[in-house]
């Protein structure tokens, strides 16, 4: 198999899932199997840019047409030495009723072939308190891919709430993976908005994000119980994978939007590996509704 196959299949299995990485310690040796670790921020598939729309337009129907940029590509907050870019189409429908469909593609320049997967999902968001600063977001997706790989979690249910106050929201989202080797993960996000411009004709804000994401593993240690005999040992964890700051800068038109934004990750150690160095980036969303 030559060396771009090998490296389309790697990378895909990155996309949600964080790969093994075997390391030799003393008389044990560990192997961690691949654990789901998706970023709400990474895929605008199911994330809460939807929330936010459904609870802030009026109650009518729209169409939400938006595509997102990024210069680098980046798994759970780390960088596997392959230079590419990544490209997030997707179309929403938002009804009245605060329900809401996407349909969402991802797009890897070093990936053969490169348009990777299409996910499918959909939700309703809704607020539980009179004062309308707690939203609660129940979503469903289903992805799929132009590879089969084995133990890929195709399905995910997620669930987030928020909590808005003038300048200030803070969403707690937690999900389960399915469809192939099962997992899970808890994120949380805050967010300080400040507005720049605001006019007729356009708004201008930055609102600087802290995002915090935590996901199961499984680590298997192979103990030696004699001269050359091992016994597999299996044991599930729960632990912090990334920690990222990322600070956009977003211009509204109305019915136009356009953002750009500079991320800067801080990935977490697992065991049996070393150090993941901080990564930045660039991303670029643009999009544009319609009133149905």
């Amino acid at each position: 198999m030559g060396a771009l196959p090998l490296l389309s299949i790697f990378m895909r299995k990155l996309k949600f899932i964080l790969a093994c990485i075997p390391a030799l310690v003393l008389a044990q040796e560990r192997v961690k199997s691949e654990a789901d670790a998706i970023l709400d921020e990474l895929f605008p598939i199911d994330s809460l840019t939807i929330e936010s729309m459904v609870l802030d337009l009026k109650k009518q129907d729209f169409l939400y047409i938006n595509t997102l940029y990024n210069t680098k590509t980046l798994f759970s907050g780390r960088d596997f030495g392959v230079e590419q870019y990544s490209f997030f189409p997707a179309i929403s429908y938002i009804d009245s009723n605060n329900f809401f469909l996407n349909v969402g593609s991802g797009y890897y320049s070093e990936v053969d072939p490169q348009w990777d997967f299409i996910s499918f999902s959909g939700g309703y968001s809704n607020h539980l308190n009179k004062k309308k600063s707690i939203v609660a977001t129940v979503a469903y997706s289903y992805t799929t891919f132009t590879e089969d790989v084995a133990d890929l979690n195709n399905q995910r249910v997620s669930l987030s709430l928020s909590y808005r106050a003038k300048w200030f929201r803070n969403a707690l989202s937690g999900g389960y993976l399915f469809g192939g080797n099962r997992s899970s993960y808890l994120s949380n996000n805050t967010y300080f908005n400040i507005d720049l411009l605001a006019s007729k004709s356009l708004d201008i804000s930055i609102e600087p994000r802290v995002g915090i994401f935590w996901g199961n593993q499984t680590i298997t240690e192979l103990v030696r119980i004699g001269f050359f005999q091992f016994q597999e040992v299996s044991t599930d964890v729960f632990q912090l994978l990334n920690t990222e700051v990322s600070i956009p800068i977003e211009f509204d038109f109305g019915k136009w939007d356009f953002e750009i934004d500079y991320t800067y990750a801080m990935p977490n150690a697992l065991p049996g590996e070393e150090k993941p160095s901080n990564n930045g980036y660039f991303s670029i969303s643009l999009g544009y509704l319609i009133r149905l």
